[in-house]
């Protein structure tokens, strides 16, 4: 079973960065004051961030705060009752849709033929999601013009 902190450790390494390297970009971007030793005991299971922490830590690794606080069993079923509704005002950003099912995938949730991702397989389901998402956006601003 997974827990906060293997999950926060997962949208870390996601974004290929060290322990140092989040706290220095976090700490800038929100205000905090944390240090590699504090990233460490969160990850590690030994000390939980405040709950104004985690919702920054939420939006800092657009994700969703189900996710991160391991109760993310109805993701998909949230997502399938949100989408294109009326007027379309009620739309999911593409880039969104991306973002939760990367997170999917570091949690080991997709089978193929009915075996878990390896680590390549992982990284190339990531690099076509995001030439999708690339060429929608590229597509979506051509047309703009």
């Amino acid at each position: 079973m997974s827990t906060f902190g293997d999950r926060f450790k997962k949208l870390r390494l996601s974004k290929s960065l060290t322990q140092e390297q989040l706290a220095e970009d976090f700490n800038k971007k929100y205000g905090y004051s944390f240090n590699k030793a504090t990233i460490s005991q969160y990850e590690n299971n030994k000390r939980t961030p405040e709950i104004t922490a985690i919702m920054n830590f939420v939006d800092y690794f657009k994700t969703s705060l189900d996710y991160l606080l391991c109760n993310d069993r109805y993701i998909l079923r949230e997502i399938g009752g949100v989408y294109c509704i009326g007027d379309n005002s009620d739309c999911i950003e593409l880039q969104d849709i991306v973002d939760m099912i990367n997170n999917i995938i570091l949690n080991g949730k997709v089978k193929v033929y009915n075996k878990k991702l390896d680590q390549d397989e992982i990284k190339i389901v990531h690099n076509c999601l995001e030439i999708v998402l690339e060429l929608v956006k590229r597509d979506a601003l051509s047309k703009k013009k």
